[in-house]
């Protein structure tokens, strides 16, 4: 073990779930302490309960069977091999020194495939940042589409405020008829309406992946495309990633409408799916570029999301998932199209 043996006490926070926070197997929750003791670290914090108050626990944990200590900023992780399995613990830190100070106290001890997974997620991100140090591509589509979500809702805003005396009242008193002016105000704005769209204004295929129909609506789709975006356009180039962005979205929209002539549909989410399956794609094609490591990492948080996407757009109504699988395929057959190997120059035979 690198450092000092002499008990040293340090103020961390504990989080249960959510993949931008390191996470714990111990149910810990908020404020919580890491203690050093010779040949103990002591874990110490609020466990959360169902409908019952937080529990304040101990752990303690064997310098011999702590591995892999790193830190990333101000989280901290270390794996702990145990006798039924081996568990990841990680907390955050006040700041980055602390993290490392941290570190300098665990044993130093790697094992291969965690010594492999960092060198492969390295060499990884040194090809993508020589040849996409950014994501232009992606801000700008994310400006696109909140922009033009603002401008609809002052030009509904602007039409609502014109109204006056009992018209007001009356629309006050019949939602139901707010809701079919929001919807011919997506008629107007572009949305892929089949009666317009199969009678020659196939320009609304591409101008619905622009719109949305709520505030929630819109929220979701640009989380999904801010999360799997960038690292998307990083691995295809911004060229290529609006290649693929606009041929998933037109397939979604055509399946959207050949499926149901009568539809009204609006959103980026048939391009979103469509980035999944480019991405997907280009992982797996042989020569890629992308290590096999940060393959399997980027294929176990893609397919639940895709999956978990799929299935909620069958239980709720009014979701069109057609778009959603047409944008999917269409995606996956543009990911192959566009695919690039990610290899920097004269490299192209490395792993």
């Amino acid at each position: 073990m690198a450092g000092s043996t002499d008990t040293e006490l340090f103020d961390v926070r504990f989080y249960t779930a959510g993949a931008k926070w390191p996470t714990n197997p111990y149910s810990f929750r908020g404020q919580g302490t890491l203690e050093f003791q010779p040949d103990f670290v002591f874990l110490r914090g609020c466990s959360q309960r169902s409908f019952r108050l937080p529990q304040r626990r101990e752990e303690r944990i064997r310098m011999v069977d702590i591995v892999n200590a790193y830190a990333n900023g101000q989280d901290v992780h270390f794996d702990v091999l145990g006798v039924k399995g081996d568990v990841t613990v990680g907390f955050s830190v006040a700041d980055a020194d602390t993290a490392k100070r941290i570190v300098s106290l665990l044993p130093t001890r790697q094992t291969e495939a965690f010594v492999r997974e960092h060198e492969e997620n390295e060499i990884f991100h040194d090809r993508i940042d020589y040849w996409s140090p950014s994501t232009p591509v992606i801000w700008g589509l994310l400006a696109a589409n909140i922009g033009i979500f603002v401008l609809m809702w002052l030009a509904r805003r602007h039409y609502q405020a014109s109204l006056e005396g009992p018209l007001r009242e009356f629309f006050a008193l019949h939602p139901n008829v707010s809701a079919m002016l929001h919807a011919q105000q997506l008629v107007d704005w572009g949305s892929n309406y089949g009666r317009r769209t199969l009678n020659g204004q196939w320009w609304r295929l591409v101008s619905s992946m622009f719109l949305h129909g709520s505030i929630w609506h819109l929220g979701f789709n640009m989380l999904a495309l801010w999360q799997v975006g960038r690292v998307t356009e990083r691995i295809f180039g911004s060229t290529r990633f609006v290649g693929l962005y606009l041929l998933a979205g037109l397939a979604g929209s055509i399946a959207s409408v050949l499926w149901n002539p009568q539809v009204n549909s609006v959103g980026a989410s048939g391009a979103i799916f469509g980035i999944i399956g480019g991405l997907l794609a280009f992982l797996g094609r042989p020569g890629s570029g992308v290590p096999p490591t940060v393959v399997s990492e980027l294929r176990s948080s893609l397919v639940p999301f895709l999956l978990f996407s799929l299935w909620m757009g069958f239980i709720y109504p009014h979701t069109d998932n057609a778009a959603h699988i047409g944008g999917l395929v269409g995606g996956w057959l543009a990911g192959h199209l566009l695919a690039r190997s990610i290899h920097l120059p004269g490299q192209r035979q490395a792993a």
